[in-house]
């Protein structure tokens, strides 16, 4: 199946929104479900999910008149991204755009960024995840990945204040993410080495969850931080919450 119908596919959006203790990406997802929460609003705004995939989310804002961009290949989207990443819509037309593990896939992300703050209000949020360490998962192409201080600095490159930036699945949870999703890569000619691993691989493929449980009972404090919390160097993806405005000496 290809990745454009994968990301419409009901299980796959329930992963995203309503992530279950099993689902391969629990420890992941889950956290990045909580963090997008936060911004759930009923507020009848006018939002764009500015390379929108299903749209998993789109449920976190009922009232909202929802826009959704993305490339040909996705159904039912009001606008086409361009190669520019740019698309037909007005400027100032939107009060909050979600870009949800988009950026790392876009060629030119300051491109991206810039269309960002043009299609925002002032006083519109972007809603941006990414990742921060992370495996190669290209849709079709895999381009970048961003410390917290570097997205920061790109999306005030385009004018952006940022108000906030989240870490997610930090340091031990992190660790516990890939050694359950990527256990596989620890396969060696050596018999003894495999026979050493073999109960884990058992524990992964028939109860993931106990190991999920395990992450969430003794380490809910690496899920969600904020960027300028000390000790964690270590996350899988970042989410930055940033404000349009006319006057970048404004407080906000």
């Amino acid at each position: 199946m290809s990745t454009e119908l994968l990301i419409q596919e009901k299980d796959y959006l329930r992963q995203r929104l309503s992530p279950l203790v099993g689902d391969s990406d629990y420890l992941h997802l889950a956290d990045l479900a909580m963090v997008l929460k936060k911004y759930e609003t009923a507020d009848p705004l006018v939002i764009l999910d500015y390379g929108c995939g299903g749209s998993p989310y789109r449920s976190f804002f009922p009232n909202a008149d929802y826009k959704r961009a993305d490339f040909q290949e996705i159904d039912g989207v009001d606008y086409t991204i361009e190669s520019d990443s740019k698309i037909g819509a007005e400027d100032e037309a939107f009060d909050i755009i979600l870009s949800t593990q988009v950026a790392e896939h876009v060629e030119d992300s300051a491109r991206y960024f810039d269309e960002c703050f043009r299609l925002l209000r002032v006083g519109g949020r972007l809603i941006c995840t990414t990742h921060g360490t992370y495996p190669d998962h290209g849709c079709p192409f895999d381009f970048q990945r961003w410390t917290a201080d570097g997205l920061k600095r790109d999306l005030e490159r385009s004018g952006f204040a940022v108000v906030e930036v989240y870490k997610l699945t930090t340091n031990t949870r992190a660790l516990m993410y890939l050694i359950q999703r990527y256990s596989g890569w620890f396969e060696s000619p050596s018999f003894l080495f495999n026979l050493f691993l073999r109960p884990l691989r058992v524990l992964f493929h028939r109860a993931p969850g106990v190991w999920q449980r395990v992450a969430d009972r003794f380490f809910p404090g690496n899920r969600v931080v904020l960027s300028e919390t000390p000790g964690h160097e270590f996350y899988l993806g970042l989410v930055a919450c940033a404000v349009r405005h006319r006057d970048l000496n404004v407080d906000v």
